[in-house]
């Protein structure tokens, strides 16, 4: 068993680097994704006819819904791995109109194994440990030709967490951003700030590319691939939860670069309002205190990563099913 899951992780890594660096070569310009849970940037070129500028304005004043299904190897949250040893199943549903979201999230592990449970570490096996609810406002600023779009959101997002894992209670953020789409590429800033047990600021900078494949599928429509990179920072106000391991006795917060993912989604859409996507990526430490924060703390022997399964690098794959309606 261990010798399979070596072997996939090891082949979804190949397939991810394959993508990025063929993308890379054909169309001579960098293979970067959207940003997870940004909408996908349109593939179109120039500036639409004014019939199909005022239909897609009255397109927008209709409400829309999505209900989604993710299939990972496993779970992880800004680098940090929340699952460890089997498959988590994570739903989505998400309500739109007028600029306004409300998304539902959450995570089913298959075979939950928290190294950090207490009074009793160890295996639970299948558990529904975290409900997210977010609620969001996005709005364009600037619409153009050479800049596409420039759009600004904002928003909050409650953390549901299973009461045995989280004795400290759920968490609150509130975030922040700008999105930049030049047409052939898509560049977001997030900034999330946590109010309730986790004081701190979290930095992410997101620059992505859908690429429109030549096969069509359903109702004449192309396959799309989206892979982009992701990068966070960390300025952690709490340094019970988030330690700098650079230091002996643990009482300073972390501060600095965390974490980067790289990614990569295929698009297949099999009916008019499903679509039906395999996606892989790559989790990797920014270095330094970053790896012995994420990971084990290897020499130091008073520090252990925050990741149940130690490790500060992950490799995940998995399947996304989506109805939008």
């Amino acid at each position: 068993m261990k010798l399979f899951r070596h072997v996939l992780n090891k082949t979804y890594l190949l397939v991810l680097v394959l993508f990025c660096l063929g993308l890379g070569l054909v169309t001579g310009t960098p293979a970067w994704a959207q940003v997870p849970g940004e909408p996908a940037p349109s593939t179109e070129k120039g500036t639409p006819a004014p019939v199909a500028a005022e239909k897609t304005a009255a397109e927008e004043d209709k409400p829309t819904a999505s209900v989604s299904f993710d299939i990972l190897s496993q779970y992880i949250w800004r680098g940090i791995a929340l699952s460890r040893r089997s498959a988590v199943i994570q739903p989505s549903v998400t309500l739109g109109y007028k600029g306004f979201s409300l998304n539902v999230w959450g995570n089913l592990d298959t075979g939950e194994d928290n190294r950090f449970l207490y009074p009793s570490p160890g295996k639970r096996g299948l558990k529904w440990n975290e409900t997210d609810f977010t609620f969001g406002y996005s709005r364009d600023l600037y619409t153009g030709k050479i800049i596409k779009a420039l759009s600004a959101n904002v928003g909050v997002i409650y953390y549901a967490l299973d009461s045995t894992a989280n004795p400290q209670g759920d968490s609150f953020e509130l975030y922040w951003g700008l999105g930049l789409d030049v047409n052939w590429f898509k560049l977001a800033v997030t900034v999330n700030k946590e109010m309730l047990h986790y004081p701190g600021w979290w930095l992410t900078i997101g620059i992505s590319r859908v690429f429109e494949l030549p096969w069509k599928i359903q109702n004449n429509s192309n396959l799309s691939l989206e892979v982009g990179h992701n990068f966070l920072f960390l300025f952690s106000e709490d340094a019970a939860a988030y330690p700098n391991p650079n230091r002996a006795n643990l009482t300073t917060p972390f501060s600095g670069p965390l974490a980067g993912q790289l990614y990569a989604t295929l698009n297949i859409p099999v009916y008019k309002y499903v679509t039906l996507a395999p996606k892989v990526g790559f989790w990797y430490a920014a270095g330094g205190n970053a790896t012995d924060l994420l990971g084990n703390g290897g020499a130091k022997q008073y520090m252990t990563g925050l990741s149940w399964d130690q490790q500060h690098n992950h490799v995940y794959g998995g399947l996304n099913l989506t109805f939008a309606f």
